[in-house]
């Protein structure tokens, strides 16, 4: 008596298949690598802006007062203190 069996599936996984796999989970985990570190550099833009507005209302107020300190007639009052004669 012969006893027939059918044909049993063995998976077989075609290499090719796998390694487009693989490309794509590494392309997956690039991708939010990526856009992590966009994130982080819009963020640490926005950080420095603020400390460049910041540094410029501070150069502002310093460039006011050196004008002020440099005005002719501070500069006047100053002369005549030191007991200085205009040429």
């Amino acid at each position: 008596m012969t006893i027939i069996e059918p044909h049993k599936a063995k998976y077989s996984y075609n290499p090719i298949v796998l390694y487009m796999l693989f490309a794509l989970a590494a392309l997956a985990c690039l991708n939010i690598y990526f856009y992590n570190e966009g994130v982080d550099l819009r963020h640490s833009i926005s950080a420095n802006s603020k400390i460049l507005q910041s540094l410029q209302v501070n150069n502002a107020e310093l460039k006011s007062r050196l004008y002020a300190v440099t005005d002719l007639g501070n500069l006047d009052a100053i002369a005549k203190s030191e007991n200085l004669v205009k040429d």
